[in-house]
């Protein structure tokens, strides 16, 4: 069995070959390297098993745009594949980490020479396979087992292991509500998510310019009002801010000492930050120091409102909401639930990205058609990307014929009348829609919006040609 301090010494030396052979990894077939233009030295694939490749990229690590185009390029060698970007100091490791609702992010993880970095060692102590089981894997098992050592899951589990208990402590210190009453429990959970929404609007800057600003308005309302206003900054701030300041587009505020401290904070519509009913039902109070401790808890996390943090192992981004979400704040009882990411990125997906695209200038140098070419992954979700191979190499979609390769509309057994998105008119002025689905009107030319509403209903009734 490999030890720790093995494996610990592997990476510092960056003996990468020897590092997965030790970890029962398998010699590489031979592959071609890979390489994009103005990135960096090629990807060797150094190390698999059972379809799983590991691909080393020696020299200076690239950004994060070169980083997704060579790995862009990667999947097509290596569906299931993990990264290492290394130079002499310090080293960058990839996984793609599918998402429910269609493509997927790079979730990074570092590691410096020199350091005792224990987060990638047991990770990768995680991904080690014995001889004795050598027999016996099978490839989802290989890759079950990659998957959870390199997801992005761990720091929100761990996020969400403390948070529960933090959430215990703050409804313990909720006045106002009586204590046999399941509303003390219900508020904290109303109040925590309003937190954790302004983490991530402060980390971008976005409220007043200050990183750190639900902090430093603590100690501003404190030193403003005096310490002893045990109540101050709940009563005085923190609603005014909800419903006045974040929740309302017109930003009046009675009181002007507060507004100043207030600042400048954007309006945020959807509901979150409205009066509740259980604020128009209880004169609730909590008082400062509660609040002192929960920004120590959430201080202890780095919060980015994007998928791609600068790969420390405290990070978290808005996925870990709706985790929490799911396993937590359902409340049935009182008419709450929570819609999971697979059906709201999916609804988000294909109906503002289409949107976007009907709106961008057809110009050359802004044309939709290049990022599509570009990316595919990144816009278009694969349940509407029947054809899109044929297509996505043409630059004029507008004139350019269908390919001959695409397969006919589907035949139908006697005495069934199809849908209404397989009606079609033999209309030799047809066009099919740049993504390739069988999704016209009509014979009817039709918008990126059109185009993915019928493609989603094609794909539900409709299998894709191998």
């Amino acid at each position: 069995m490999t030890s720790t301090k093995e494996i610990r010494r592997l990476l510092d030396s960056g003996e990468f070959e020897a590092l997965f052979n030790a970890l029962g990894w398998d010699r590489p077939p031979n592959v071609p390297s890979v390489q994009v233009e103005g990135c960096c030295l090629p990807a060797v694939l150094i190390a698999h098993k059972r379809g799983v490749g590991v691909w080393l990229i020696s020299g200076d690590i690239p950004e994060s745009s070169a980083r997704r185009r060579l790995d862009s390029k990667i999947s097509q060698k290596s569906k299931e594949r993990l990264l290492i970007f290394a130079d002499k100091e310090e080293q960058l490791w990839l996984w793609p980490e599918q998402r429910p609702s269609g493509g997927y992010r790079l979730v990074p993880h570092q590691y410096k020479q020199g350091t005792r970095n224990e987060d990638l060692l047991q990770r990768l102590r995680a991904a080690l396979f014995t001889v004795e089981e050598e027999d016996s894997l099978t490839v989802p098992d290989v890759l079950g087992r990659v998957r959870r050592s390199f997801s992005a899951e761990k720091v929100t589990k761990k996020f969400y292991r403390e948070f529960q208990d933090h959430h215990s402590r703050l409804t313990d210190k909720i006045e106002g509500i009586p204590l046999e009453s399941q509303d003390r429990s219900w508020y904290c959970s109303v109040l925590l998510n309003r937190l954790m929404f302004i983490y991530f609007l402060q980390r971008k800057g976005f409220l007043d310019d200050d990183p750190n600003y639900l902090r430093s308005r603590l100690k501003m309302v404190r030193d403003t009002f005096g310490k002893d206003a045990y109540y101050g900054f709940f009563k005085r701030f923190l609603l005014v801010l909800f419903h006045e300041g974040l929740g309302s587009n017109e930003h009046s505020y009675a009181d002007l000492e507060i507004g100043r401290i207030i600042g400048d904070v954007p309006y945020v519509d959807g509901g979150i930050f409205q009066p509740h009913q259980l604020e128009q039902q209880y004169n609730i109070n909590i008082p400062d120091a509660a609040f002192a401790e929960t920004f120590a808890f959430f201080d202890k996390y780095r919060w980015h409102l994007d998928d791609r943090p600068a790969y420390e192992a405290n990070e978290i981004n808005p996925d870990v909401l709706g985790y929490i979400f799911e396993q937590y704040v359902n409340q049935k009882e009182q008419g709450a639930y929570y819609t999971k990411e697979d059906i709201t990125g999916y609804m988000a997906s294909v109906t503002v990205i289409p949107a976007y695209f009907d709106r961008l200038s057809p110009s050359e140098e802004n044309s939709p058609w290049v990022l599509l070419s570009a990316d595919p992954d990144r816009y278009i979700h694969e349940s509407v990307r029947h054809g899109a191979d044929e297509w996505l190499g043409h630059r004029d979609h507008a004139t350019t014929p269908p390919p001959p390769s695409l397969p006919p509309p589907p035949s139908y057994p006697p005495g069934k009348k199809p849908g209404r998105a397989f009606q079609r008119k033999n209309d030799s002025k047809r066009r099919l829609p740049p993504w390739g689905c069988r999704a016209s009107r009509g014979g009817r030319s039709t918008t990126a919006s059109r185009i993915t509403s019928a493609c989603a209903t094609d794909s539900q009734m409709t299998k894709s040609p191998t």
